[in-house]
């Protein structure tokens, strides 16, 4: 549940009770409980005793039955309409509000003395955050709790109250493009939420699936890649941008985010030694212990020969490498580095750091590193791509790997083993 409550909140009974029965009770008789717990709730909004207020901008998500419900009623009085002055001696619950869930479920749900007078209303509709498991539990590895650019957070507002404690914002929910949990929250500790982008002023350029014509990624922009994207004609990358990846893809594939060249098309990553450009993990990482795995890879698909003529990429269906042109270019990889990379892209199949299947010599690869990453550090599939000056640090598989008939060259390559892997 993602849930931001502006109110004021005013109980007409204030007595004690016993809260034993609740999963969680305010002196204000406000009971809450989540959908993201790992029990079986029936609701996941709980108002009760008498609790009045005003409840606007509010997303309520992953609800399993019953999305409101209000029940032991006192004297106050229910409204869609807000009062422009006064204390709340009343419960306004806004339209505008957002509850979303199992298709069957129910928004509201009255009891004892709680008639509805026909006000139960709100919004039925996928609030499209920017990744949420719809049964986003403990187990749950990796979320993203923000709404993403064409959600209905940022349309049919309320009004924010204007008095000193309130922020005045233009979203409803929780989160903007802010995620505030992070370096708060046990969430932000063990990696399961993204860090929050490193330069705030920055717009957010996502990159997920096919990527088509042109497409230049500057310093200008923060670069989240939250799936596998496809570049089908050119990528250039400038010199000092950095590429952040998400842990796992935002379409639930089961699958990590990872940048695929095809074949027949090229990349240009030509970065230099003051702004090199670096694919890493989107979390907010203690670099001082071993993480790897957080994320795919690069892989780049090419037309040079290769042992069996052609075949498919490891983990990507339908995605083919290999031909007959032993000089074909794919692009220029130049001070590239890519970190804490190698996790699951396919069932039961890790990726590498750099993968270079069928690419040509005619490929300029030179001054790239690979570190932290959970399988095999550059892997070349066939082709007869060269490589100059590649740095491989603490992978969990093979520092350099051939495989498919490889006929390159190289030179300059300096690797240091880790205390724990395969490296057999």
């Amino acid at each position: 549940m993602v849930l931001k409550w502006t109110q004021r909140v005013m109980s007409r009974h204030v007595h004690s009770h016993n809260c034993t029965q609740q999963p969680l009770c305010t002196i204000l008789k406000v009971a809450l409980s989540q959908y993201l717990l790992t029990i079986n709730l029936m609701l996941t909004l709980r108002l009760r005793e008498g609790t009045g207020g005003e409840f606007g901008n509010i997303i309520v998500t992953n609800v399993p039955n019953v999305g409101v419900l209000q029940n032991e009623c006192g004297s106050e009085t229910r409204t869609h309409t807000l009062p422009s002055s006064g204390e709340p001696d009343y419960l306004w619950f806004s339209s505008k509000n957002i509850i979303y869930g199992a298709s069957d479920i129910t928004l509201f749900s009255n009891e004892d003395d709680c008639a509805s007078n026909g006000l139960d209303t709100a919004l039925n509709l996928d609030p499209r955050l920017r990744m949420m498991p719809g049964t986003a539990d403990e187990d749950t590895t990796f979320l993203d709790p923000r709404p993403s650019a064409s959600s209905p957070a940022y349309f049919s507002l309320d009004s924010v109250p204007s008095d000193d404690f309130y922020t005045s914002v233009d979203y409803k929910g929780a989160f903007d493009t802010d995620i505030w949990l992070d370096n708060l929250s046990w969430l932000s500790e063990n990696g399961r939420i993204p860090a929050n982008a490193p330069d705030p002023t920055k717009s957010i350029l996502e990159l997920c699936g096919v990527i088509q014509g042109s497409t230049t990624l500057t310093q200008d922009f923060v670069h989240i890649l939250s799936c596998q994207a496809f570049v089908q004609f050119q990528l250039t990358i400038e010199a000092g941008t950095t590429i952040y990846a998400y842990k796992e893809s935002t379409d639930f594939s089961g699958t990590a985010p990872a940048l695929v060249v095809e074949k027949g098309a090229t990349i240009e990553a030509r970065g230099t030694a003051d702004a090199p450009i670096t694919f890493t993990t989107i979390l907010n990482i203690d670099t001082s212990i071993i993480n790897s795995g957080l994320w795919g890879g690069l892989i780049i698909l090419g037309n040079a020969p290769i042992y069996g003529g052609e075949a498919e990429v490891e983990g990507i269906e339908g995605y083919l490498y290999g031909g007959s042109d032993s000089s074909d270019n794919s692009g220029s990889l130049q001070y590239v580095r890519v970190w804490y990379g190698g996790s699951v892209i396919g069932q039961n199949n890790e990726i590498n750091g750099i993968t270079l299947a069928g690419v040509g010599s005619g490929t300029f690869v030179q001054f790239c590193e690979v570190a932290f990453n959970l399988d095999d550090g550059f892997e070349m599939f066939g082709g007869t791509v060269n490589l100059k000056y590649i740095s491989v640090l603490f992978v969990g598989d093979d520092a350099i790997d051939t495989d498919e008939g490889y006929q390159g060259k190289i030179q300059f390559a300096y690797v240091m083993i880790g205390a724990s892997g395969n490296h057999g």
